[in-house]
C-alpha cells in the first residue's frame, strides 16, 4: 500500500511539471519504502519535493541558497499533510513562484 501511494504521488508530481513546467528537466527520482523525493532542475534554479506518507515540502535552490516554498507563501504550511490536494496546492504556488522569477530575470 504505502509503495503504491509513494509512486502515485511521483507521477502526480511529475506530470504537473511535464504539462506546467515543462521547460524543468527531471534530475532524479528516489524512493525508499515510505520515503520519496523527485528533484527538477533549468538553468540555475533547482526544486526538490520530498516527503512521506505523513508530510512533504518543496524546495527551491536558487544559486547557492535553499528557500523551502512557505518563505513565499506561508499558506503553504496548512498544506503539508501528504494528498492529492495539498500536493497540487503547493505545486500551484511553485508555478506561480516560478513565473514571478521568470518575469524578473532569465531563469
Amino acid at each position: 500500500m504505502e509503495g503504491r501511494m509513494v509512486n502515485h504521488n511521483i507521477i502526480l508530481i511529475k506530470t504537473f511539471f511535464e504539462k506546467k513546467l515543462p521547460h524543468f528537466l527531471l534530475l532524479s527520482e528516489n524512493s525508499y519504502s515510505m520515503f520519496w523525493e523527485i528533484n527538477f532542475g533549468n538553468n540555475d534554479l533547482k526544486i526538490k519535493v520530498s516527503g512521506d506518507i505523513g508530510g512533504f515540502s518543496i524546495s527551491i535552490f536558487i544559486e547557492n541558497g535553499e528557500y523551502s516554498l512557505w518563505q513565499y507563501d506561508r499558506s503553504v504550511v496548512n498544506a503539508m499533510k501528504t494528498n492529492d490536494k495539498n500536493i497540487m496546492y503547493q505545486l500551484e504556488i511553485l508555478k506561480k513562484f516560478i513565473t514571478e522569477v521568470s518575469e524578473n530575470s532569465q531563469i
